[in-house]
């Protein structure tokens, strides 16, 4: 999507630039809950609906809207999954220890008949320390972090787009009981989101 509501860092007395409109009008068009149509789009961007069925067309907006169905769970859900798959590697990888390379290599010896062979002392591989275990390596552990990170950030933050759609929410809820409270809230509510923008 393109930047989310450039349109609100504008000054509301200002005109808007023909830029600020489309992309106002981008948002509006994406949210596939909402789904306003190209008039309702028009009244709030103050452009004539057939403008909104141009851009619509020549931005490819329809693609970018199916697109939107793979949002915030979709990621989080991706994001359990790799660190699971991450955690059940480490859990059943085989462990190696850290056998001096001597012991690995062999030494060569001559049989009774003068050839060759490699002879391997006797070790038991668990006397040395761990090389690789079942735990996470500092690559993985990072790995590991940065997942965790991620999904932390995912399920806890409220981003300027959940504002957006619990405001559409409440405008959705009120629009059939009281249109005139609805078009009186919407000004409200952009004012809102551009207050939490600042």
């Amino acid at each position: 999507m393109t930047v989310f509501y450039s349109i609100l860092f504008q000054n509301p007395s200002m005109p808007l630039s023909k830029t600020d409109k489309q992309d106002w009008a981008e948002t509006l068009f994406l949210d596939v809950n909402q789904k306003m149509s190209n008039k309702e789009i028009a009244e709030r961007v103050k452009v004539r609906p057939n403008t909104i069925s141009a851009w619509i067309k020549k931005f490819g907006w329809n693609k970018k809207r199916q697109s939107q169905l793979i949002l915030k769970p979709k990621m989080i859900a991706d994001l359990y999954v790799q660190l699971e798959c991450l955690n059940d590697s480490i859990k059943c990888r085989p462990i190696t220890y850290n056998v001096p390379d001597y012991l690995l290599r062999g030494t060569k010896l001559k049989n009774k008949n003068g050839d060759e062979e490699i002879h391997y002392q006797d070790y038991n591989p668990s006397d040395y320390p761990i090389k690789i275990g079942n735990f996470a390596t500092s690559t993985e552990a990072n790995q590991i972090a940065v997942i965790t990170k991620s999904i932390k950030q995912l399920e806890t933050e409220t981003s300027i787009a959940e504002i957006y759609e619990v405001s559409i929410g409440v405008l959705e809820y009120l629009k059939p009981q009281d249109f005139d409270l609805y078009k009186k809230l919407v000004p409200v509510f952009d004012g809102y989101i551009n207050y939490k923008m600042k």
